[in-house]
């Protein structure tokens, strides 16, 4: 039998987007590594989603999570807020270096902001929203702006990226309508499945061999189902869960956090320099956020959601 909690949106959304904000720009990376190795841009993207959606669909099954009534919307969400933002995305990583194009992607909250301001009530745009977005823009700027990070430029790269952001900030508010009606982890079978059979269709319209004949190193295919398993499963079963707690400003505060991963993780992992424009890009990226996600959070302080949808 479910149980109902009640849930603060002001606090409770921000595990789910800190999260989804780490392994997004986690994946970046790893999705930038094996594209520049020679792993077919559509492949980088259709072959997470598919080892992703098969767990989904097990999880479901076993958690009684599946819902008819979802399917339609999982269907819809796949396409618009899943599959077509990243395929963009892993396209502007081909010819632009990741810092390049997650400053691109990061125009997505403003373009959330201004969308979820014309569809809720409780989502209005206000200077101090626009204050954070501001600052944590500058944040990722003076990130992409350190020596190295930025060693190219195309433009087909950079419409990809934009198209990315505008994509992902225009479908935000769909995500969050749909996952408030029907419940976050309800919509994941389907649109982590129709994710994965966008690109995989699109790849074989354009002529792209999405999976060579001589097939695709064991090693990088371990990575493809790291990335699906951590970043398109447990990533988008989290985001799909802030989405049903807070707002999609909130919830779009995650697009700063990607750009910060990597350049950090650089340093953390990679033994990089730790240079005084990444410790000032980091603290305006976290101002940034901690402005603009309190002034996005919901008017309402508490609301009650199932304990079962919550899992």
């Amino acid at each position: 039998m479910s149980q109902t909690k009640t849930i603060n949106p002001r606090r409770d959304v921000w595990p789910f987007v800190i999260y989804t904000g780490v392994v997004f720009g986690t994946n970046g990376l790893f999705a930038k590594s094996l594209i520049d190795r020679g792993v077919d841009t559509y492949a980088v993207t259709a072959l997470p989603f598919f080892f992703a959606a098969g767990l989904a669909w097990a999880v479901a099954w076993r958690r009684s999570e599946l819902d008819g009534r979802a399917l339609i919307a999982g269907l819809v969400l796949g396409s618009i807020n899943s599959a077509l933002p990243t395929l963009f995305f892993n396209l502007g990583l081909e010819t632009l270096p990741a810092g390049l194009v997650t400053l691109l992607a990061s125009f997505g909250p403003v373009v959330t902001a201004v969308t979820a301001h014309l569809v809720f009530t409780d989502e209005r745009f206000s200077r101090r929203k626009g204050l954070g977005l501001l600052v944590a823009f500058g944040g990722v700027a003076t990130l992409v702006a350190t020596p190295g990070v930025i060693e190219g430029a195309s433009y087909r790269g950079a419409l990809w990226a934009v198209g990315a952001a505008v994509i992902a900030g225009t479908t935000g508010v769909v995500a969050r309508i749909y996952a408030i009606r029907h419940g976050g982890v309800a919509l994941l079978p389907t649109q982590l499945t129709v994710s994965g059979l966008i690109p995989l269709g699109v790849g074989v319209v354009v002529g792209r061999s999405v999976i060579p004949w001589h097939g695709i190193a064991a090693s990088d295919l371990m990575i493809l189902a790291g990335m699906g398993i951590v970043a398109s499963y447990l990533g988008f079963r989290s985001m799909m869960l802030a989405n049903q707690r807070g707002t999609t400003g909130q919830v779009s505060m995650l697009a700063y956090l990607m750009p910060l991963v990597g350049v950090v993780g650089g340093v953390v992992f990679l033994h990089e320099d730790f240079t005084f424009a990444i410790a000032a890009g980091a603290a305006l990226i976290l101002a940034g956020i901690g402005i603009g996600g309190r002034a996005s959070a919901p008017t309402p302080p508490l609301v009650p959601v199932s304990s079962q949808q919550g899992r």
